[in-house]
């Protein structure tokens, strides 16, 4: 029997969340369901496949403080905010038999919701997400995030996630692990859309690729210090925007590589360019899956990753990854895999194939309603 599912976002934007989203929702599709995703701002970097609902609840810009302590007219904002993800989607969608609410800011709003068959998904760990307001203030935040994320159901993207989630906050709600979908296929059919890569200075097969948003956590400045100790062999491909863009450019200046880093902004695919890599690197600082890991081995591309909790030691043997803020090591694990690329190829999981991932969902769903 068709099921209505609903995803609740902040935005479209290109992010390791979003791609999940726009996956699982497409799979859903294909499953015959009917399925919406509803976003609060009406930014859209991505597209969606045919048949998938879009739809926009502003909320004004009136919230989202970094504080984790609200007033009781923060609250109030936030209950109003819920209350009219309510009414939109009781008027113009009807009651979802499951509702997949991600990214923390989304969660805090449907802390408030009176929608039933709700499910938290957690694409992070909250102990380094949180890593500062647990420090600077220990109690508030926990009071916090267990009302957060005691209001519904969770599923973790990895179960390293899972686990920092129960020894955080205690056994607040039930949960599960359900790893984000990999749809090869799309990926692979992305991946042959002409780019001429000569263009950007790039030779097929003969460049190394980090694909991330410009952020602290993607350990990008990490990155360029490793790759200032390497042989440099081959260029550096950075793809992403953030934050941290301009910081980084300037640390490529300061470390003399300017000539062998390529800041190629965000990319809406980046498939031809992960493809025509000799290597994927990835630098989290703390990931909760770890996305770009498994697009590689999608497309058979060579990938490594820093050992950083919780995701990537989950999706990778332990020759493919070295410890967090080990530069030198880093340094030298990427010439090692430019010296012998074939030993570091590791086979995609079969089971994160996107209609695997969606059976997984709409059971959870359907054992947390009987």
């Amino acid at each position: 029997m068709p099921a209505t599912i609903l995803f609740i976002l902040k935005a479209l934007e290109g992010r390791g969340a979003e791609r999940m989203v726009t996956t699982l929702a497409s799979a859903y599709v294909k499953m015959g369901h009917s399925v919406h995703i509803l976003c609060l701002e009406n930014t859209q970097d991505m597209s969606l496949g045919a048949g998938i609902h879009y739809h926009v609840v502003p909320y004004d810009k009136v919230f989202f403080p970094q504080d984790l302590a609200p007033s009781s007219t923060q609250s109030a904002d936030y209950r109003t905010v819920a209350q009219r993800i309510d009414n939109y989607v009781l008027s113009q969608i009807g009651t979802p038999d499951l509702i997949l609410a991600n990214i923390y800011k989304i969660n805090w709003i449907m802390a408030y919701s009176q929608l039933p068959n709700i499910v938290n998904v957690l694409h992070t760990a909250l102990s380094k997400q949180f890593q500062n307001q647990l420090s600077d203030a220990p109690i508030q935040t926990l009071k916090h995030l267990q009302m957060v994320y005691g209001a519904h159901p969770c599923s973790c993207v990895s179960e390293g996630a899972r686990k920092d989630l129960l020894s955080l906050l205690g056994a607040v709600t039930q949960t599960t692990t359900i790893y984000n979908p990999c749809d090869m296929i799309n990926i692979k059919t992305k991946a042959e859309q002409t780019r001429d890569i000569e263009q950007l200075g790039l030779i097929k097969n003969n460049y190394i690729i980090h694909v991330a948003s410009f952020d602290t956590m993607k350990g990008h400045l990490d990155l360029l210090q490793a790759y200032s100790k390497t042989e440099r062999k081959m260029p550096l491909v950075l793809v992403g925007k953030g934050k941290l863009e301009a910081d980084s450019k300037q640390l490529a200046r300061q470390l003399g590589i300017s000539d062998c880093v390529r800041f190629l902004g965000f990319q809406s695919n980046p498939y031809p360019l992960i493809a025509s890599a000799a290597l994927m690197v990835l630098t989290s600082k703390f990931e909760g899956f770890g996305y770009v890991i498994v697009e590689a081995q999608a497309l058979s591309v060579p990938v490594i990753s820093t050992d950083c909790p919780f995701g990537p030691r989950e999706l990778l043997p332990a020759k493919n990854l070295i410890p967090v803020d080990d530069i030198d090591g880093l340094a030298m694990l990427i010439d090692q895999v430019i010296n012998d690329r074939a030993q570091y190829v590791v086979p995609l999981n079969q089971q994160l194939l996107p209609h695997h991932i969606a059976k997984q969902y709409l059971a959870f769903g359907t054992k947390l309603v009987r």
